[in-house]
């Protein structure tokens, strides 16, 4: 087996082409039988040819990139034996596309997708809903709650405080969404409810910018106000398209925030590892470098290109180490992390030695995960927050003969000790979910935490001095 120490392969956000079709099946149920909500393409004819070489190029593709090759040779030709008759007598697209939908999902790991192609098409447009509510939410205790109201942004402008429940926005209700995601397979599961409630409240939020969107919310006491959001472009939002996904509406972050003992701490949060993102992340860490600690806020974060992990990892490991292995068919690849020994400016600096802090949630995935859990194994991070994703494999899209498009995943990956995250994920050495008392008090439990063990650790390093 060959050995390459710079890994060329990035990894699929876990959740950016599965929001095609949870998006897309939410949005069509509302107006559309159970059948409909699916597909939007049900009644497009398909010839056997065709059906025969879709079906056809997905398994060899798979077949060929697959890297447990014991699944390869039992499970995955066992699925191609039961299934490729029905594949060639199919006459639509939806029947196609349900058997091998049903083909894929026999593999036991994420990132393993059929997507229809309209719905892809669609979302690799330019969005024209970024229009953004200047706030946050999260499926918490079985109701949506304002967990971030940024400043200056339209929901703070309306007087939106964290703690408030989002009971409906226009005429849809929280309960209506919420019965909705029940409708996706992946929301069965605890952490896929959260992910998918998340997914399809926070595009309800969303739409042109300049738009006006009434939402309903119950208050600290639970009474319901409305107030009227005017939607804005997000804060610091960037787009980049990236192969076969769709374009990708990015946001970040940074700041620095005090404590009532005086330690300091810079904050970094993102939404997407992609190259647009990486001057200012490296922008962000040379401006914060006189502070106590920092804390890096993946919540939220899907991920994105694995290779970036390891770039922004240089900034606090002070010498050449590893965040992980993968493995793909044929080769090891290491994300292999060099220290940053130059700033944005070429002068030359040491990598960040103070604290470093992780916030994780289970909308942290893919990337983010091999940054979070990869320093975590590493001894250099401390993880607050929820269990990510558990949603670790690099992966690729590629489109198929009929015009969908076939994610799949090309490698497992480990940290350097040997832990996987994909079925796990990143466990928090502090666990710290939201919790509505918190939040209408003005906390934010995850923070609050890396905030209080970055002031420890300031004063148990100034009292060995």
């Amino acid at each position: 087996m060959s050995r390459i120490a710079i890994p060329v392969l990035p990894t699929i956000p876990i959740v950016t082409l599965r929001i095609c079709i949870a998006l897309a099946a939410i949005a069509l149920a509302a107006s559309a039988s159970h059948a409909q909500t699916r597909h939007p393409s049900r009644g497009r004819p398909i010839t056997p040819a065709l059906a025969e070489a879709t079906f056809d190029s997905a398994w060899s593709v798979i077949d060929h990139t697959l890297w447990d090759t014991t699944v390869a040779n039992t499970l995955w030709r066992q699925a191609r034996a039961d299934l490729r008759p029905r594949a060639l007598r199919a006459r639509t697209a939806e029947e196609l596309r349900d058997v091998m939908e049903e083909m894929v999902g026999r593999l036991p790991y994420s990132h393993f997708e059929v997507i229809a192609g309209e719905v892809s098409d669609s979302l690799s447009a330019a969005p024209a809903g970024r229009g953004d509510a200047g706030m946050e939410v999260r499926l918490v205790g079985g109701r949506y709650l304002v967990t971030r109201v940024e400043p200056g942004g339209p929901a703070a402008a309306a007087g939106v405080r964290p703690g408030w429940v989002v009971d409906a926005v226009g005429t849809r209700t929280a309960r209506r969404i919420l019965e909705l995601v029940g409708q996706v397979p992946a929301a069965k599961e605890a952490r896929g409810r959260q992910l998918y409630a998340w997914i399809a409240m926070t595009g309800a939020l969303k739409g042109p910018p300049g738009t006006r969107l009434r939402v309903r919310f119950l208050d600290g006491a639970d009474r319901p106000v409305t107030r009227e959001l005017a939607l804005r472009e997000p804060a610091g939002a960037m787009t980049e398209k990236f192969g076969n996904l769709p374009t990708l509406a990015i946001t970040w972050d940074s700041r620095r925030v005090r404590a009532a003992d005086g330690t300091t701490a810079g904050v970094i949060r993102f939404n997407y590892w992609m190259p647009v993102v990486m001057a200012r992340l490296n922008a962000a860490v040379d401006s914060l470098r006189d502070t106590d600690g920092m804390i890096v806020d993946l919540r939220g974060n899907l991920g994105g290109l694995g290779l970036m992990a390891s770039g922004f990892a240089g900034h606090f490991l002070d010498r050449v180490d590893t965040l992980g292995v993968m493995r793909t068919r044929t080769t090891t690849l290491y994300l292999v992390s060099n220290p940053r020994r130059v700033d944005t400016q070429a002068r030359p600096v040491r990598p960040y030695a103070g604290p470093l802090a992780v916030l994780t949630d289970a909308m942290t995935g893919s990337t983010s995960e091999f940054f979070a859990g990869g320093l975590q194994q590493l001894g250099r991070v401390r993880v607050f927050g929820e269990p990510s994703a558990a949603a670790a494999l690099p992966a690729l899209a590629v489109k198929l003969p009929d015009g969908d498009v076939l994610l799949h995943a090309v490698a497992d990956f480990t940290g350097k000790t040997g832990k996987r995250f994909e079925g796990i994920g990143v466990t928090p050495d502090l666990a710290a979910p939201p919790t509505r008392a918190a939040l209408l008090a003005g906390h934010d439990p995850a923070l609050d935490a890396a905030l209080a063990w970055i002031a420890e650790t300031r004063r148990s390093r100034a009292s060995a001095r």
